[in-house]
């Protein structure tokens, strides 16, 4: 805008100094040309002009060869110009007519169209007569043969320029005179009046346009380093500035490449230190504590859910262990370890702690994926102890127990050094039901309050074991098998077992030991793979429940 109104100033006044430059040119060709005109006519002749008749001016050569010449020269624009002669009397101060353009009185706009004849007296005009006879006194003063000027006339109507036209003896007997209408000097500020607007025009769009590239040439850069910072606040670093897209910024756009460097390597460091310490933080589990992250977790903040609880065991670790180095005990429970974890992570579990060959996952959401992850556990454990047995190695038994229950999951510890838990009777009873399996000899036992709650699992797998005391619960549980990963043959001979070990505990809990005994063993004698009806035989037999 400040451009623009400088541009408007600086083009009026180059437009008035230009069209005083125009004017002043102008008055001097008109000057020029009436010089040029009286230089060509003969003065003795001009001053004999009047004694012909006018039928003698028809025919005389030297008046038509003049009367021709003012003709080419009004015909370059004769709406506006008109050139004629006069004679002078400098006695009378008079002016009259003697040469003029033979299409005069055809002309209807020239100022002197009516009644023109040569001879006719001009009628006063003291303006117009006073420079013609001070331009006659200023010729007797000069050496100038042809004294001429040029005026812009007080009424406003045009130019005059005057030529005097003089004899053999430098005296003057005529002057020529050249007027132009007003509307020829304005046709020509008109036309400088419009090349000004269209050089202002030009000059303004070339501005505009020179501004708009040394702007984007300026302002370029600004918005690829915008781009850039906006690709930086959402946590882009894998890009680079085009130096050549920053000119005279190129610096910057160094600068800013080398801190995409730092910050790249920073968080890349970063990265592989979160990855490493995460592998020790159960995010899952300060998930459920802290669903806005793990940054807001505080120490002591904790929630109280439902959720299943499931402890794994190797059984007879200790003995498997005797007979290994720490090191390889260490390679070996880590190997068992890659293949149930992943099992856990699959049904929606998280590992909460690993108790040397022990496992204690969560499962916040369904008992449902809770018993499936321990019948996959099993299944996993199974392919995996193929491979075992093809090296020569001991095969791996596991005792999985699961119970469900209302629990509290929080913070424990100081401000410095904090670990999650969960305290609730529910996982003392699922430690307990897992113990159980070694008892019962069953691979995966679960508690009543579990089977309940299953909504999707087929009960049909499920059998009834016993009812009994664990340790930190007033009432007894109800104990029951999973039996999903035995053999066809072996899952229908339990459930046909499944009524008489139902009938065999409610004599035993009755008090009728023996009857109890003797149904068991005519199931296991029925049964022999059914290896629960051994065990409960001599927990019957001991009483120990």
């Amino acid at each position: 805008m400040v451009a623009g109104l400088v541009l408007s100033v600086t083009g009026y006044t180059i437009y008035q100094s230009a069209e005083g430059y125009l004017i002043e040119r102008f008055l001097k060709q008109q000057e020029q040309g009436v010089k040029t005109i009286a230089s060509f006519i003969d003065g003795d002749f001009h001053s004999d002009i009047s004694l012909l008749k006018d039928e003698n001016l028809k025919d005389n050569q030297l008046f038509n060869r003049y009367q021709q010449a003012l003709d080419n020269y009004i015909a370059v624009d004769k709406d506006y110009h008109f050139v004629y002669t006069l004679f002078i009397n400098e006695q009378n101060r008079s002016l009259r007519y003697a040469l003029l353009p033979s299409s005069v009185s055809n002309n209807p706009k020239a100022k002197l169209a009516k009644n023109i004849f040569t001879g006719k007296e001009l009628m006063p005009d003291d303006f117009f007569f006073d420079h013609v006879f001070n331009l006659i006194d200023q010729a007797k003063t000069t050496s100038n043969d042809h004294s001429s000027s040029s005026i812009l006339h007080v009424d406003g109507s045009g130019t005059i320029s005057f030529g005097l036209i003089v004899n053999r003896n430098k005296q003057p007997t005529g002057i020529v005179v050249i007027e132009v209408s007003n509307r020829q000097i304005d046709r020509m500020k008109q036309d400088l009046f419009r090349s000004m607007l269209v050089t202002i025009g030009l000059l303004f769009i070339s501005l505009l346009l020179a501004s708009i590239i040394f702007a984007h040439k300026i302002t370029r850069p600004f918005e690829k380093l915008t781009d850039a910072i906006e690709r930086l606040i959402n946590n882009e670093l894998d890009f680079q500035l085009s130096l050549s897209d920053f000119g005279g910024f190129s610096y910057t756009a160094k600068q800013f490449n080398l801190m995409l460097l730092k910050l790249k390597v920073s968080r890349n460091e970063l990265i592989g230190t979160n990855k490493a310490f995460s592998r020790f933080v159960p995010h899952k589990v300060l998930k459920l504590i802290s669903p806005n992250g793990i940054q807001t977790t505080k120490l002591g903040e904790c929630i109280e859910k439902e959720m299943t609880i499931l402890f794994c065991d190797i059984r007879g670790f200790t003995q498997l262990s005797e007979s290994m180095k720490p090191k390889e005990s260490f390679a070996f429970i880590n190997r068992y370890l890659n293949v149930m974890v992943p099992v856990i992570n699959k049904h929606g579990g998280t590992v909460d702690k690993y108790m040397g060959d022990g496992i204690m996952a969560l499962f916040p959401n369904s008992p449902d994926n809770a018993l499936n992850a321990a019948v996959g556990m099993n299944h996993a454990l199974s392919k995996y102890n193929q491979k075992l047995q093809t090296k020569g190695l001991p095969i791996v038994k596991i005792g999985l127990g699961l119970h469900t229950g209302r629990m509290m999951l929080g913070t424990v510890g100081t401000s410095s050094r904090m670990d999650v838990t969960v305290i609730s009777d529910t996982v003392n009873a699922a430690a307990r039901i897992e113990a159980l399996t070694k008892t019962f000899q069953s691979s995966i036992l679960i508690s009543e309050e579990l089977r309940i709650k299953l909504n999707q699992f087929n009960k049909r797998e499920l059998r009834f074991i016993a009812t009994c005391f664990v340790q930190g619960k007033a009432q007894p549980m109800t104990i029951y098998e999973v039996f999903s990963n035995d053999t066809i043959s072996l899952r229908n001979e339990k459930l046909e077992n499944q009524q008489g070990m139902i009938d065999a505990w409610h004599h035993y809990k009755n008090g009728d030991t023996d009857r109890a005994i003797t149904i068991y063993q005519k199931l296991m004698e029925k049964s022999p793979l059914d290896k629960a009806q051994l065990a409960l035989i001599e927990v019957v037999q001991n009483g120990r429940l």
